[in-house]
């Protein structure tokens, strides 16, 4: 595995916070923290869920029902470069390309939320998370993903040894720290690859069941600094420190 340090150059392509709710905040509500927002972001656009029903009679006749409700609202803005996705049932805040430092993507999410708390009713929060997807860009020609990654995937002895495309998930559970880390590992479709190199899409998602009241910012804060620390263990511990210094 890489030594844990900050990275220059990470290969961020999307690090997420993500708070979940317990009981679900009226959209009415949200509109307010959006209307307030709306200055420190260039776009807002509203978030639908849709379901869809078929029911078939005794006689064979059948009948398609469409629902569409708000689920909530998204914000964009490109300087920074933040997604914040309100919904009724929870909050997630996105930092895209060029990533920083965690420092700003958790101040900047901290600010999103406390206008939320501000503007709602108390409520419950059941579930937070850390998300960092990366894409570890890998030179051509490959003899052995083993030399960049930790984790390779592996084709028996005895078989053709090339690899066009894989897909690897591992659900990765802590109870000292009572966290799940779910680590994926993909090969980029080969239609996307450029032809002096592939891209590893390396994905740590870690999230942790909780039982706060949104009212204890601190607490919630402290719970994703924690996870924050998963994340990087789970993230180097996946590569080895020829790819870390790629990114330095």
């Amino acid at each position: 595995m890489a030594r844990i340090r900050h990275l220059s150059k990470a290969p961020v392509r999307e690090a997420l916070i993500d708070i979940r709710f317990e009981s679900l905040v009226p959209i009415e509500v949200i509109q307010q923290v959006v209307d307030r927002l709306t200055g420190k972001f260039e776009k807002a656009s509203p978030i639908w869920e849709a379901m869809f029903g078929l029911n078939i009679g005794a006689d064979g006749k059948h009948e398609t029902s469409t629902n569409q409700s708000a689920l909530g609202m998204r914000l964009d803005s490109t300087n920074p470069p933040h997604v914040v996705q309100y919904r009724t049932n929870g909050l997630t805040f996105s930092r895209l390309p060029p990533y920083s430092r965690w420092e700003e993507l958790r101040d900047a999410a901290r600010d999103a939320w406390a206008a939320l708390v501000d503007a709602a009713s108390p409520f419950v929060v059941t579930r937070v998370a850390v998300r960092y997807i990366n894409e570890i860009v890998l030179p051509l020609p490959l003899v052995d993903f083993a030399v960049y990654l930790e984790s390779p995937p592996i084709v028996p002895v005895g078989l053709p040894q090339g690899i066009s495309a894989f897909l690897q998930r591992v659900v990765i559970p802590d109870d000292k720290l009572k966290c799940v880390s779910i680590i994926t590992q993909a090969l980029e479709d080969q239609s996307l690859i450029a032809n002096d190199s592939v891209t590893v899409v390396l994905d740590v998602d870690v999230f942790r069941q909780v039982n706060i009241e949104s009212g204890s910012s601190d607490a919630i804060w402290a719970v994703l600094e924690e996870l924050r620390t998963q994340k990087n263990k789970m993230f180097f511990g996946h590569i080895t420190e020829k790819t870390a210094e790629t990114y330095e």
